[in-house]
């Protein structure tokens, strides 16, 4: 089983949501390169910031300055492509490629998560979490092709710039399923365009595909990995746990990945509440010697 290449070693990055509580990206950075992580996956456009793509690039290189880090990679929010004026999308993919030279010319981008903008059914009393109802279930062709079409444009940038980006498996859009997600990555045929792939967000659909099915289905379209774990199987609602102590077996998750070949990045987040640096602590020194004992 061949999996794309991204270097000799695995690196471990750590994602924005470790330090949302209101730390400074600087302080994100200093936890990091304390803690011996390669990177962080920054968001595109953090929360409450109200400043210029510019602005914001010029806090993260001032911080990447004092507290240096090989990996910088970016997630959502991505390229809303579901609406219907076309206008809009373009827009739209003209902001996400203004934002990636500008970021390319500051930082050596590796592999970019990315979204193709969220899509819920229209009868609001559908919960959130009930992801079967929304995404790739209710996109119509015209949907579709916008999506493949915006990506293809986008691949292109991408490639020109030498950079990868890949769709997260996410419930509420199009890239929902693994099915779903691999379709789109394979439509775009794009060898920038591919997968970022996250078990815990597949286990919320009640028909979930098992782990050998993964690593049997995805091959080169792998770029990247979320590593999160979860208390119970979802329901309603979402228990995320430490990822030691959740009812995902990441260290053998971890051996097969590797058996199969895959050197890509893992970036581990941590959407719950509580005290997000010691999770980030406990997580990564978990992670790591996962990594290291694999």
């Amino acid at each position: 089983m061949e999996f794309f290449s991204g270097g000799e070693m695995n690196p471990i990055l750590l994602h924005a949501n470790y330090f949302e509580q209101g730390q400074s990206v600087e302080r994100a950075c200093q936890l990091a390169r304390e803690m011996g992580a390669d990177g962080i996956e920054f968001r595109r456009q953090p929360p409450k910031h109200t400043g210029t793509d510019l602005q914001y690039l010029d806090v993260v290189s001032r911080a990447l300055d004092k507290y240096p880090l090989a990996w910088v990679s970016f997630g959502g929010p991505g390229v809303d492509l579901m609406g219907d004026d076309g206008e809009m999308r373009a827009k739209e993919i003209e902001r996400a490629e203004n934002f990636f030279r500008k970021a390319a010319s500051r930082f050596r981008l590796n592999v970019v998560n990315t979204f193709a903008g969220s899509l819920r059914h229209a009868d609001s009393s559908l919960p959130y979490l009930e992801y079967w109802h929304h995404g790739s279930a209710i996109a119509t062709c015209e949907q579709w092709s916008n999506a493949v079409e915006g990506f293809q444009h986008l691949g292109a940038v991408a490639g020109e710039l030498g950079f990868r980006l890949a769709f997260e498996t996410h419930g509420v859009y199009l890239h929902d399923t693994l099915k779903a997600s691999l379709d789109l990555v394979r439509k775009v045929n794009s060898p920038h365009v591919g997968l970022l792939w996250d078990q815990a967000n597949l286990l919320i659909f009640p028909e979930h595909p098992s782990f050998d099915e993964v690593i049997d289905t995805v091959g080169p379209d792998l770029f990247a990995v979320h590593v999160k774990n979860l208390l119970v199987p979802p329901q309603q609602f979402l228990a995320v746990s430490a990822l030691s102590q959740g009812i995902l077996n990441i260290r053998d998750q971890v051996a097969r990945l590797l058996k199969a070949g895959y050197d890509g990045p893992f970036c581990l987040e941590a959407p719950r509440d509580g005290d997000r640096e010691h999770f980030a602590r406990e997580d990564f020194t978990y992670f790591r010697s996962v990594l290291t004992n694999a």
